[in-house]
């Protein structure tokens, strides 16, 4: 028996095609195509080019996933541990720990991060920050969708 080989339209659907499947879905184009943070990402310091004798910028992290935005500053103590929380369905967390030491725990994974470490995870986790033997400072981010 012969397969079946899609034709182009098949293979590559129109934007026409796109709109009438999300109308089905009863959603967007927008949420058909955007693509979950199925795990954080985490940039550490380290790895950026910074040279000691000349100025930098880094891009971190960029997206379009962001419509009304949170700021946080968070001081934890020496052996704290931040509130459990989530943020909803399509909101993304970023997190830039600005001095210590703090774990990271993202869906029970615990994520180490060192002063100046980013990570971006998806808010809908549950997630939550601890500090060992001292303190430490983050400022995080939480961006959710336009409606």
């Amino acid at each position: 028996m012969p397969s079946h080989r899609p034709s182009i339209d098949e293979a590559h659907p129109t934007v026409d095609v796109l709109v009438r499947i999300a109308d089905v879905l009863d959603t967007s184009c927008t949420d058909l195509l955007r693509q979950p943070l199925l795990r954080p990402q985490i940039i550490r310091a380290s790895s950026l080019d910074e040279p000691d004798d000349e100025n930098s910028v880094n891009l971190l992290f960029a997206g379009h996933e962001l419509g009304r935005i949170e700021i946080y500053r968070t001081r934890l103590h020496p052996h704290a541990q931040s509130q459990f929380s989530s943020h909803g369905a399509d909101s993304v967390e970023y997190v830039l720990v600005t001095s210590g030491q703090v774990t990271l725990v993202v869906d029970d994974i615990p994520h180490l991060l060192e002063t100046g470490d980013t990570a971006r995870f998806s808010g809908l986790s549950s997630h939550y920050c601890t500090t060992q033997d001292s303190p430490a400072v983050t400022h995080t981010i939480v961006g959710h969708p336009r409606d």
